[in-house]
């Protein structure tokens, strides 16, 4: 029986942590905005594909902001497939208080690996019983921040972007500071972008 997420790491992983992570907006765009056009629910990159679990299907939890389904066989030997998923750290009627790192963030971003021995799990069926029945622990990432819930969002889907095109690894290996670190840059230099494309820049 699979218990936990840690396991031998895959080198493409150490590859990919031993560069500096980056904002994961092509800073060659014209636009300083995030594009208005409907984006891609589903990816796929040289890494694997990743699929946005539909609303619907997780509706009876409030919290779930958005998920998405990666596979990825290229960084784990045992397992394949992880949930990347965005929770809002409101206070809702109802529900326990949230636990917050610190004062006024607003959002967490999770990384579970999923249990092959549930699987394999599709973006179509993924609900929140299967979230709980599926998820290996301890969670491989977690990082919490402040935006809006549209800019968590594009958030959640430039990271599961991202870790398809090998930017950043759902693994956390044999070095889990270290690749925490990785996707803590990434998500805050990415999003002070979102907030502030012009850096503090005139138009």
């Amino acid at each position: 029986m699979i218990a936990t997420a840690v396991g031998a790491a895959c080198p493409l992983m150490f590859a990919a942590a031993a560069v500096v992570m980056p904002v994961l907006i092509h800073r060659n765009n014209r636009s300083t905005q995030m594009p208005e056009q409907p984006q891609p629910d589903h990816v796929t990159g040289k890494y694997g594909t990743v699929t946005r679990v539909p609303a619907e299907t997780h509706a009876d939890n409030p919290a779930a902001l958005d998920q998405w389904i990666l596979t990825a066989p290229e960084w784990h030997p045992i397992w394949d497939q992880y949930v990347i998923g965005l929770i809002s750290l409101a206070d809702l009627p109802n529900t326990p208080p949230p636990f917050r790192q610190r004062p006024g963030v607003t959002h967490e971003l999770v990384v579970f690996a999923l249990n092959p021995e549930h699987g394999p799990h599709e973006a179509a069926t993924f609900n929140s019983r299967s979230l709980a029945e599926a998820v290996l622990t301890p969670v491989n990432v977690v990082e919490q921040f402040t935006c809006t819930d549209d800019q968590a969002r594009d958030l959640v889907r430039l990271c599961a972007t991202a870790c398809v095109n090998g930017v950043l690894t759902p693994e956390t290996g044999d070095a889990p500071d270290r690749y925490r670190a990785a996707w803590r840059q990434s998500i805050h230099q990415t999003l002070n972008h979102l907030l502030d494309p012009h850096h503090g820049r005139a138009n």
